[in-house]
């Protein structure tokens, strides 16, 4: 069997590396091609030391018809559009991030915040009708053609105004089924929708299934739930180095413990605001109870949102240090051990909203956030936030103040008291059992759809036709004003030209000399 992997860029290969090394070794083929290749490149180094069997190609051809804007259109109307069912009420946000996708002739919709979610349904079902209407493009099946596989797999599909919708509507176009994996345990709530379906759709875990049948409409019987296959690297490891040599490396006292402050992405967590609310939270470690007053603190930066960790200076604090100083993306094995080797030293865990707290409870380590105001949109204001609290079956030990939360803190560290993450992790990380890894899992309902048939394209009926063909009266107008753009700067570059090679100057009208004013006597 040949897989096609068609990923946004390579920072993605980070979720899906060792599904491809898993297909590598059963015998199968695998390629891989990306949207945009220059984005994240250090993300390739995930594929270091994998087998030959794995071939990355060129990059996958963009969409060049009159139906480009018109789709790019449709897809990022949908993606806003979803964000007015009621669950998101509270997700300013997630719904105000996602204006930039509406086009000039849907950007109306951008006043309203909320709807039903039945007017919220049959919004997002008309405009999955306009969608359907949009055609495969011969480009796209071509390149599908010559590379030849038995299946494609993309991720993540459901970004803003994604182009992989176009993928599967090809790979359905010349028969080959699709799969959409599920890269991020937030994927399904804070980007786009799917717009359409593909054969088979891969999620972690029956939350995530609960996610795609409620928001994106999908079919209960093409939903498989393997677990997170990006996790499993994390289960069976064990520490590079012992406690002592960690803590000299690093720069905190052996003779204390030490909690790691796990940071987030910008869009989570601005530089700024980061900066400010780290000051805050350490003040309020040091005055906390019990031995908080010279406990070791290690701030880890999120590997994309590191840069301005650099220039901040700590040196006021005692035993208080970054690292990495510059952060550092674990995607080749050094880089994943220093990693691994930072949670499980440390005593304790606390961040704002990242997968690292999930992460953490893997190996069982007491995790903490602090549900702080400025942070109010991208804690509690997204639905995959509210799985790592207590009430939603999570282990997310959490606070409104930070007084409370050294508290918490003084209580695990001093007397030991944690609740166990354990139960968790089963439930959303591995729900077929702590034991039982995803990567096999999700490597054998690909190998399920070998031989298969991707499912008849979608035809749009009679009473779609007058859709399709308004439709693409708006792609023409819309690639005529692109045309006409293009061919007056062709033209007056020409003009530009012709009058430099000619030696000819711009003619101008001088101005008329003003009468001089008379003289003062």
């Amino acid at each position: 069997m040949k897989a096609l992997f068609v990923l946004q860029y390579p920072g993605y290969l980070r979720y899906f590396d060792s599904v491809m090394e898993e297909l590598a070794i059963r015998g199968h083929t695998v390629a891989v091609a990306f949207d945009q290749p220059h984005k994240q490149p250090e993300g390739m180094v995930a594929l270091e030391g994998m087998p030959a069997a794995i071939e990355v190609l060129d990059r996958v051809p963009a969409r060049p018809d009159v139906w480009a804007p018109v789709a790019r259109g449709v897809r990022g109307t949908i993606d806003y559009a979803r964000y007015l069912h009621p669950r998101y009420a509270d997700s300013p946000y997630l719904r105000d991030r996602m204006k930039k996708a509406l086009p000039f002739l849907t950007r109306w919709l951008g006043r309203w915040t909320t709807g039903t979610e039945a007017w919220t349904r049959r919004l997002v079902r008309w405009l999955q009708h306009c969608e359907r209407v949009i055609p495969s493009h011969r480009q796209l099946e071509q390149f599908l053609e010559r590379v030849a596989p038995d299946l494609v797999v993309v991720s993540p599909l459901v970004t803003d105004q994604c182009p992989q919708v176009d993928i599967i509507k090809a790979a359905r176009r010349i028969g080959v089924p699709s799969v959409l994996g599920v890269a991020s345990w937030d994927h399904l709530t804070t980007k786009g929708l799917m717009r359409i379906q593909p054969d088979l759709v891969a999620v972690w875990n029956p939350d995530q299934r609960d996610e795609a049948l409620t928001f994106h409409d999908a079919d209960p019987a093409r939903i498989v739930v393997t677990g997170s296959q990006c996790f499993d690297r994390w289960f069976d490891r064990s520490p590079s180095c012992d406690r002592a040599a960690f803590c000299a490396r690093v720069g905190v006292r052996l003779d204390r413990p030490f909690i790691v402050f796990v940071g987030s992405t910008a869009s989570i967590s601005s530089p700024e605001a980061e900066v400010v609310f780290v000051r805050r939270w350490i003040a309020a470690v040091r005055q906390g109870p019990g031995s908080l007053a010279d406990v070791g603190i290690l701030i880890r930066p999120h590997p994309y949102n590191a840069k301005h960790w650099g220039d901040v200076d700590l040196s006021g604090y005692q035993n208080v240090t970054v690292f990495p100083r510059h952060g550092a993306n674990p995607v080749n094995d050094d880089d994943r051990a220093d990693y691994y080797d930072t949670l499980h030293h440390g005593a304790a865990v606390v961040g704002i909203n990242t997968s690292a707290m999930i992460e953490a409870g893997i190996q069982d380590r007491p995790v903490f956030t602090i549900v702080d105001s400025s942070f109010d949109d991208t804690q509690t204001g997204t639905l995959h936030f509210r799985y790592l609290l207590p009430e939603c079956g999570g282990h997310l030990q959490h606070a409104t103040d930070l007084a409370t939360h050294a508290a918490q803190l003084s209580a695990t560290i001093d007397d030991g008291v944690a609740p166990s993450s354990c139960g968790f992790i089963e439930r959303f990380v591995r729900p077929h059992g702590l034991e039982e890894p995803a990567t096999p899992r999700l490597v054998s309902a690909l190998e399920a759809l070998e031989g298969t048939t991707s499912v008849a394209p979608e035809t749009a009926g009679l009473w779609l036709q007058p859709l399709r063909l308004g439709l693409w009266c708006v792609a023409v107008v819309a690639s005529r004003k692109k045309l006409k753009k293009r061919f007056s700067r062709f033209g007056y570059d020409m003009a530009v030209r012709v009058r430099a090679r000619l030696g000819l100057r711009r003619r101008t009208v001088d101005a008329p000399t003003p009468p001089e004013p008379p003289a003062v006597t």
